[in-house]
């Protein structure tokens, strides 16, 4: 997935993968149109919230991404009735449908560093627009 929430704000390994928990949360039609172009990302509500606010104050707007982990885990403990703390029992279920199949955690498609504004903007149009490397010249 070359998806890079990095144009949105900076990310630990951890934030990355809530930003991903967070893409599933938006429904299968936003994700899959994300991964084809992340660019359409500015056109999910949650995302537009953001526009013009502070970083400092997207907590309001900003779903708990971490809580975001847990919603399969629980989701499999109602369906199957089985609860244990660890999520032995999902994450088994999770090899048994993979059948040994392993998948590359590495982003695929064309590499950038939207870091870099030109990049950023060539890139990822709508959202550098929307988050700019810099502040805007008055």
């Amino acid at each position: 997935m070359d998806v890079r929430p990095d144009v949105i704000c900076s990310f630990s390994d951890d934030g990355f993968c809530y930003f991903g928990l967070w893409m599933v949360e938006l429904g299968r039609d936003a994700l899959v149109r994300a991964v084809a172009d992340p660019d359409t990302l500015a056109d999910a509500p949650e995302v537009q919230r953001l526009v013009g606010r502070p970083r400092e104050n997207w907590d309001d707007y900003w779903p708990a991404w971490e809580s975001l982990d847990y919603v399969a885990l629980e989701a499999h403990g109602l369906l199957t009735g089985i609860h244990d703390n660890c999520g032995e029992a999902f994450y088994e279920a999770i090899a048994a449908q993979q059948n040994g199949e392993s998948t590359s955690r590495e982003p695929v498609g064309e590499q950038c560093d939207v870091r870099h504004e030109d990049e950023a903007v060539r890139k990822l149009p709508r959202l550098s627009a929307a988050f700019p490397l810099r502040p805007l010249a008055l």
